[in-house]
């Protein structure tokens, strides 16, 4: 092993394998969210320590293709058939990996200056690089750090103030600094009781402490607010419906026998006497509104008049654009009339009393790259044709607007807004609080994770909204198609969870509530200066680059 250790590549090798494997088991399911400290500083050696570009970029991108493949293996849905899911799976970890060498790069860059300026500065390059991957149509932000603590409400109630970021920064700065100091330790340029070791060991102290102690006096001050309310308009009694349907069996399959399903659950969840029954993302696989579907949705319409329930389902939905003028770049074009149309992955509100052409739908506006919709179509319209997954859910068109849904019924004594993220949405921290800054007062999260199996995927993405759930202090219902369906609230505890895999109906009453944190009615402060910050130490390492090349041909 001696020997081995004093192979410089054997040591790296094994330093790229370790620190990808402490990165990937710091994200849930796994609760050793420590671990990511450790991976972080063994990224930040091999960064630091290469002397050629080409050596930094091959060390660093096998640790994060470990890290990403640990991470994200489910995502391949090895347990179906699925060619398609198979190879966007592969694609999307290298792909992945490929986008996470930016930040570190531009840190290699950065360090060939000075490596002790490149280990500050990392903290707001990786949190810049966050930011700037959930702007994009490539957006992913499902591992960004700050995701590996949402085990921990006793550390992260702070997020109602910086957001998920916030985490990321405090884990980034965290390791750079416990670097430097076991880093000068071991070089002997500090001993253990100097001042300058003793005031790192403070500020580490701080690092640690600060998220416990906050979040201990958080929620140990008065949140009754969000568990009662004297308004009892803003009470409301919501029913989830899990039917554990497959989702490969649920388009092109029996959909006399899936509604039937779906209306036997509804009708069971009534016993709780709910004022909204909710149904998971893209219930029905046919456009849900169409005339010539009208026999197989009026089922839902009459369920809806008969109980004088509410009913919020995720449904596809069609739209034509009578005006060409209106149409996207993107759009559809029928070839027998030559009308323009689009097809949304929606939401629809399904309110008693009311008629169908007047349905509240919030279309969805984030979509996951390539499997949904390729990115950029609409600039390049012809790629749109080349990508398509055979299950009824790919060539999406995107939403443009953040919908907020009204209950409002004197006989229920309900009158509350709230919003509803269709699956991926709720894994944008910035973008979920635009709908509380327009009035949204609880969330409906409406997902479908049955095509990664009993994975990794569907534990993740449940846990991740217990972090929309903080940064925006609102109760979340979320009906999950083959589970984890669950009620958040405002201080991220879970409730009533239905396992996945399971057939399921829970019942809860939520407080809606109208309050506004620092994080929404501020925004990413911390993502929008660690990306200015990015953005100047990318231009930066052009410039030093350049300088170097320029010297070295004048030499």
């Amino acid at each position: 092993m001696e020997t081995l250790l004093k192979n410089t590549k054997t040591r790296n090798l094994l330093l790229c394998l370790l620190g990808g494997t402490l990165l990937g088991l710091s994200f849930p399911p796994f609760r050793t969210w420590y671990f990511v400290y450790f991976g972080l500083m063994i990224l930040l050696f091999l960064i630091v320590d290469s002397s050629r570009m080409s050596q930094a970029f091959g060390r660093a991108y096998l640790l994060v293709l470990v890290f990403n493949e640990i991470s994200l293996y489910w995502i391949s849905g090895w347990h179906s058939s699925d060619s398609f899911l198979k190879i966007g799976g592969i694609f999307s970890v290298l792909v992945n990996s490929l986008f996470m060498m930016i930040p570190i790069m531009i840190t290699y860059g950065i360090s060939r200056l000075r490596k002790d300026l490149a280990i500050l500065l990392f903290p707001l390059i990786w949190v810049g690089f966050e930011y700037f991957t959930n702007q994009w149509q490539f957006a992913f932000p499902w591992l960004e750090l700050g995701n590996t603590e949402t085990y921990n409400l006793n550390r992260i109630q702070y997020i109602e103030f910086t957001g998920v970021h916030g985490i990321t920064l405090l884990i980034c700065v965290f390791s750079c600094v416990l670097y430097l100091l076991i880093g000068r330790l071991y070089h002997k340029k500090w001993s253990f009781i100097s001042s300058k070791a003793f005031l790192t060991y403070v500020l580490l102290f701080v690092l640690i402490a600060f998220p416990n102690v906050f979040s201990h006096l958080r929620l140990n001050s008065d949140n009754s607010n969000y568990f009662s309310s004297t308004d009892s308009s803003k009470v409301v009694e919501a029913c989830i419906i899990q039917t554990n349907t497959d989702p490969f069996k649920k388009w092109g399959g029996d959909q006399d026998q899936l509604l039937n399903t779906y209306i036997d659950g509804l009708n069971n969840g009534l016993k709780f006497n709910p004022d909204i029954l909710i149904l998971h993302e893209t219930a029905t696989p046919y456009y849900f509104l169409e005339d010539y579907n009208l026999l197989k949705s009026k089922r839902f319409f009459d369920f809806v008049e008969r109980s004088r329930k509410y009913l919020l389902m995720g449904i596809p939905h069609l739209q034509y654009y009578d005006d060409s003028t209106k149409a996207q770049k993107d759009s559809r074009k029928m070839s027998t009339n030559g009308r323009y149309y689009d097809t949304f992955n929606s939401a629809i509100l399904i309110e008693p009393g009311r008629n169908r052409k007047d349905l509240t739908i919030h279309k969805k506006v984030k979509l996951v790259p390539f499997s949904e919709r390729v990115p950029y179509q609409e600039k390049l319209t012809f790629l749109k044709d080349w990508i398509k997954w055979g299950v009824g859910i790919s060539g999406w068109q995107k939403g443009t607007d953040n919908t907020i849904f009204r209950l409002e019924n004197d006989s229920m004594n309900i009158r509350t807004d709230f919003a509803s993220l269709i699956c991926y949405e709720s894994v944008f921290s910035e973008f979920v609080t635009e709908f509380t800054a327009r009035g949204a007062e609880f969330f409906v999260i409406v997902t479908n994770d049955g095509w990664w199996g009993n994975t990794s995927g569907p534990e993740q993405h449940n846990q991740y909204a217990i972090l929309r759930a903080i940064e925006n202090r609102k109760w979340i219902a979320r009906c999950a198609q083959t589970g984890v369906s669950c009620f958040i609230d405002p201080l991220g505890n879970k409730y009533d969870e239905i396992p996945y895999g399971t057939i399921g109906v829970i019942n809860r009453k939520i407080i809606a509530n109208s309050e506004k944190t620092f994080y929404v009615l501020y925004g990413d402060i911390i993502g929008k200066v660690s990306f200015y910050v990015f953005m100047l130490g990318f231009a930066s390492c052009f410039v030093i680059y350049a300088y170097r090349k320029t010297v070295k041909s004048r030499a």
